[in-house]
């Protein structure tokens, strides 16, 4: 691919600025050509942010920003952007002012008419393709998700860059104008994930799953989504999933944060999150969870269609009338195994984990993603010909998805089911409180004991009064636990056992009990030894050591007169 000549105008007149006259005086580093970056929603200056590593390390090329604010899903750009730390914002009726090579957008929907269409514009994916119809509010009706105004296109330096080739003749069938202003250039973000999953348990470790399971829900927005479908989806699997065998995640399409608001947002997820839900942010995350994910429930969204392509386990929880007929989503929706919502839950994650395929979308990844391995390089060479710059002669950069940042909290309370599987070993069934119901599962097969344990941090105040234990997890000296033990006893008289974590293990008392010594050999299961301790009292054993299984936790405690 070759770079534009910038010294002629196809009229013979002198070239328009590319950068600003103000660069030469007050500049450091000679830059030669400005992209403006156009950002719009959450999801396309995610996007765009992620893009920018195409510019990593050439002095050639300055970067500035403007925020095309005229959606309804705007809201958050601004701090977005000042997070990233992108000082130079133009305000969005000031672009013409700008002298810019070439402007940069993830979203179609861009007011095309307010830039200065004789300078060219690159529209990049913040999805996988065309696969929706959406609401247009111009007209009142719908429009094809991904595909610029016929106005925009019609002007010849607008191009739509596409994953695959069959993008090119899906558009070309709804939009001739398309024609000739498309590129090919796969998807970076799938080659991103493809070349991560090695690191998957690095972001485990991230997640702090201590040897759990993943389960990542995906939703897209509006009401044919996951979430506008089952918007209790995330708390019943928490609370039919043992928590110390799984956790959840959520990723939610940044248009339901936008819409609704951060604070409703973590307002209507508040029990969710007290039983360990990690819900991810709106500007990222999901990438790296998706490659730490052991199974994904998801919808029509972008991300289930990764999902399947990384040959992640995947049940599909909801499916829009939205989509497009004979787009890959679409397609994926007709081959991808469903979850009944109303099933057990966890029998359909065990069985399609034990059944799963890794392969068994391959061909359609092949059929979605053009140029694998390749992306980066291909988009970064057609930045670099709209720029009128030879591409660097290093490598382009792919670069493995941030750490994830979750919103989360540790359950505190816990609905725990205890079963001896030997005299000297019990097995431990947790589920959190926050979410329980009282139609939820419960394992009382084979003569198994449950109580409600809970931490004195449990935010919901009446659960310390109803506790059968009561725990201090938070590690004290002998003498400031055996002081709690007995403050305790006054407050919360109902709790059969209390328990205070130690550096060895916890002090514990049965109730009008002296207290006793419970040595681990792990740190920090202070809560799991009290609820064994339980079961022993409850069975009326008198086991001094004893194996505790609780999930991915294993632990032998030994009980002893202090």
């Amino acid at each position: 691919m070759h770079a534009r000549s910038p010294e002629v105008t196809m009229t013979g007149e002198p070239p328009q600025p590319l950068v600003t006259e103000d660069e030469p005086v007050h500049g450091t580093f000679g830059c030669e050509r400005t992209v403006l970056v156009i950002a719009r929603t959450i999801t396309s200056t995610a996007r765009l942010l992620d893009a920018l590593r195409f510019f990593r390390d050439d002095f050639r090329v300055d970067l500035v920003f403007t925020v095309n604010d005229t959606s309804r899903h705007s809201t958050g750009v601004h701090e977005l952007l000042r997070d990233a730390r992108a000082d130079r914002i133009v305000p969005w009726d000031q672009v013409r002012k700008v002298p810019y090579a070439l402007a940069i957008s993830a979203s179609e929907n861009v007011d095309f008419d307010e830039l200065d269409l004789s300078r060219p514009v690159v529209v990049l994916p913040h999805g996988i393709g065309f696969n929706k119809y959406v609401p247009d509010p111009k007209t009142g009706g719908t429009r094809l998700a991904g595909l610029p105004s016929e106005y925009a296109l019609r002007t010849g330096n607008v191009l739509v860059t596409l994953a695959n080739e069959a993008q090119d003749r899906q558009l070309r069938a709804v939009r001739p104008e398309v024609a000739g202003r498309t590129a090919v250039v796969g998807d970076p973000t799938f080659d991103q994930l493809r070349a991560s999953l090695p690191l998957r348990d690095r972001y485990r470790r991230a997640l702090g799953l201590r040897g759990r399971k993943l389960v990542l829900l995906s939703s897209t927005w509006r009401e044919e989504g996951l979430l506008g479908t089952h918007r209790g989806l995330a708390e019943r699997l928490l609370a039919q999933l043992p928590a110390d065998e799984y956790a959840v995640a959520l990723a939610m399409h940044p248009n339901i944060w936008s819409w609704y608001g951060e604070l409703r947002v973590r307002t209507w997820f508040a029990d969710a999150v007290d039983a360990g839900l990690l819900l991810l942010p709106p500007d990222g995350g999901w990438q790296a969870s998706l490659v730490a994910a052991h199974q994904v429930v998801g919808d029509h969204g972008s991300v289930s269609l990764y999902a399947a392509c990384l040959g992640k386990p995947l049940l599909l929880a909801a499916f829009g009338a939205e989509s497009v007929p004979g787009t890959p989503v679409e397609v994926l929706q007709r081959g991808a195994d469903h979850l009944e919502v109303r099933g057990d839950v966890l029998e359909q994650l065990e069985r399609s984990s034990r059944e799963h395929d890794p392969e068994r979308f391959a061909a359609l990844s092949e059929q979605v993603f053009a140029h694998l391995g390749d992306a980066s390089r291909v988009l970064r060479d057609v930045l670099y010909d709209r720029l009128g710059l030879p591409a660097p002669d290093r490598e382009a950069p792919l670069l493995r998805p941030a750490d994830p940042a979750p919103h989360r909290r540790e359950p505190a309370s816990f609905e725990v089911f205890t079963e001896f599987t030997a005299p000297d070993a019990v097995v431990l069934r947790r589920y959190p409180a926050a979410v329980r119901r009282a139609d939820d599962p419960a394992d009382l097969d084979g003569g198994a004991q449950r109580h409600l344990a809970v931490d004195e941090d449990e935010p919901r105040l009446a659960r310390h009064q109803s506790a059968a234990v009561l725990a201090r997890g938070a590690v004290t000296n002998e003498a400031d636990a055996l002081a709690w033990l007995s403050r305790s006893g006054i407050d919360f008289p109902g709790a059969r056992i209390r328990a205070a974590a130690t550096a060895d293990g916890c002090l514990a008392t049965v109730r009008n009990g002296p207290a006793v010594r419970i040595a681990t050999d792990r740190p920090a299961v202070a809560m799991l030894a009290a609820s064994a301790l339980y079961a022993l009292v409850v069975a009326g054993r008198r086991a001094q050591q004893v194996t505790v299984v609780s999930g991915a936790q294993e632990f032998r405690m030994t009980v002893s007169e202090r």
